[in-house]
C-alpha cells in the first residue's frame, strides 16, 4: 500500500502527502478548491514548528505571535511561550489561510506529491477507488485529511457528535482594531463571556480575524451583527479593542462542529486532522493536531500493520484528549479561575502547565506539566473557589503536585 491518494490539499494532507513522499510512496492529492477561500483566519501553535522545519514551509510576511491574553469580567492575565515547560519554540504566527495553504501546496509539490483540483464524489476503501469530476483514482489506501465534515467518516458510518458540546460560532475580519497596554504584538486575545467567548486573531496594520463562540447556555440571539454586538456588551476589555472596528469580511457560521471518529483507520482508508477528529477551537489547537497526526501517521501508513496504526491513533487521541479535557473546564470556568489565580496562590506548575498546553506539547511524553494541569484543573479550581469565601480553606498550593 504505497500509493496513496489524499483527499484535501490543507495543511494536513499537504504535510502527510509530504512525508509520504520523502520515504518514497505515491501520493495524489485531491482538492476541490483551487484558490483557497479567504476565511477568518488561524492561529499556529508554537509545537506547530517541529512540521514546519522539517518540511520546509515559508512562514515570510506572517505575524509573529509571542503569547495569549485571556479577559474576564475586570481581569486579563498575559501568557508568553517563552514560559513553557523546557520550550523549543518560543512563538507562533497569526496566518491568512489564503495564502497559508497555498504555502502548504508549494511544500508538498516540491517533496513530489501529485495535487489534483477535481471533486471528490465516491470512495470505496475496499477497492481503493476514489471518484472524482475528473476521473476515476486508484489507492492503495485512501486518506481523508479534509475538512469539519467528515466526509468520509460520515460516509463510513464512524462519526460520532459531541454529547456535551453544541456549539455555534461566527467569524468575520475587522480593520481598525486596537491592542491594550497588556497585548505583545502579535497575540491572540480571548475574552470569556457567559455561555461564550469572543477571539481576535491580528494580522497587523489593524486587521484581525474576530468572531464569537456561543454555547447553548449563551443567550445572545439575532442575526450576526446583533450577536456580535451583544458579545461586546458582555467584555469592556473587547470593546475596547473592537469599539471602533469595521468588518471588511461576510459574517461565517457554523454549529454543532465538535466530533470525533469511532477509529481514524481501517482496511483500505485513514482519517487524519479535521477529517478525524475536530474539537472547539477555543485553544487553537486544530491545525496543530493535524500537523502532529500527519507526521507520525506516515510512518505507521509505511508499515501498514494494523498494530502501528493502531498504536499511531492511541497517541493521537491521547494528545487531541488532553486539549478536551481542558475546554470542558473552559466551559465551567475552571481555567480562567486557575489562570486569574493571584500569583501568591500559585504553585510554579500551575502557570508552567497553562503555557505548555497554549504552546501545543501535547505530543511529548517528557513534558508533564500539560497532562497534570488538565487532569488536575477541576480540583484546583474548586480550591481557589473555596479560598475566595473561606481564608482559612487550605491554599490551592497546598494541594496538587509540585
Amino acid at each position: 500500500m504505497k500509493d496513496f491518494v489524499i483527499i484535501g490539499a490543507g495543511p494536513t494532507g499537504c504535510a502527510l502527502g509530504s512525508y509520504l513522499s520523502k520515504a518514497g510512496a505515491k501520493v495524489t492529492l485531491v482538492e476541490a478548491v483551487e484558490r483557497p477561500e479567504s476565511v477568518v483566519g488561524e492561529s499556529m501553535l508554537p509545537c506547530s514548528r517541529i512540521v514546519f522545519d522539517e518540511l520546509g514551509l515559508d512562514t515570510t510576511g506572517f505575524l509573529v505571535k509571542h503569547g495569549a491574553v485571556f479577559c474576564q469580567g475586570d481581569d486579563s492575565v498575559r501568557f508568553d511561550f517563552s514560559e513553557a515547560e523546557d520550550p523549543v519554540y518560543t512563538h507562533a504566527w497569526q496566518v491568512q489561510r489564503e495564502v497559508f495553504d497555498l504555502r502548504w501546496r508549494d511544500v508538498a509539490t516540491r517533496h513530489g506529491c501529485t495535487i489534483q483540483y477535481a471533486k471528490v464524489t465516491g470512495a470505496d476503501p475496499a477497492t481503493g477507488k476514489v471518484e472524482t469530476t475528473s476521473g476515476t483514482l486508484q489507492a492503495g489506501r485512501i486518506i481523508d485529511t479534509g475538512d469539519r465534515t467528515m466526509w468520509l467518516s460520515q460516509k463510513l458510518g464512524l462519526r460520532v457528535a459531541d454529547p456535551r458540546l453544541k456549539n455555534s460560532a461566527i467569524g468575520t475580519r475587522m480593520t481598525g482594531v486596537k491592542a491594550l497596554g497588556l497585548d505583545q504584538p502579535g497575540d491572540i486575545t480571548i475574552c470569556s463571556i457567559p455561555g461564550g467567548w469572543i477571539w481576535i486573531i491580528p494580522f497587523g496594520d489593524g486587521v484581525a480575524s474576530v468572531g464569537v463562540v456561543m454555547s447553548p447556555a449563551c443567550t445572545l440571539s439575532g442575526s450576526p451583527d446583533q450577536r456580535y454586538a451583544g458579545a461586546l456588551a458582555m467584555s469592556s476589555d473587547a470593546r475596547q479593542r473592537l469599539g471602533g472596528a469595521e468588518r471588511i469580511f461576510p459574517w461565517r457560521g457554523l454549529q454543532d462542529f465538535t466530533a470525533t471518529s469511532s477509529t481514524f483507520h481501517g482496511p483500505g482508508f485513514g482519517l487524519c486532522g479535521d477529517a478525524a477528529t475536530f474539537i472547539d477551537p477555543v485553544f487553537s489547537s486544530g491545525v496543530l493536531l493535524g500537523l502532529c497526526g500527519a507526521r507520525t501517521m506516515a510512518p505507521a501508513l509505511l508499515d501498514g500493520s494494523t498494530a502501528a496504526l493502531d498504536a499511531w491513533q492511541g497517541t493521537y487521541r491521547e494528545g487531541a484528549g488532553i486539549f478536551r479535557k481542558v475546554i470542558d473546564h473552559w466551559y465551567v470556568g475552571d481555567f480562567m479561575t486557575v489562570a486569574l489565580a493571584p500569583a501568591k496562590l500559585q504553585k510554579p506548575y500551575f502557570r508552567r502547565g497553562i503555557v505548555s498546553l497554549l504552546a501545543g506539547d501535547v505530543y511529548n511524553p517528557a513534558r508533564t506539566s500539560p497532562r497534570r494541569m488538565a487532569d488536575r484543573m477541576g480540583e484546583l479550581a474548586s480550591h481557589l473557589r473555596m479560598m475566595a469565601v473561606d481564608p482559612d480553606a487550605p491554599s490551592a498550593s497546598e494541594v496538587g503536585p509540585a
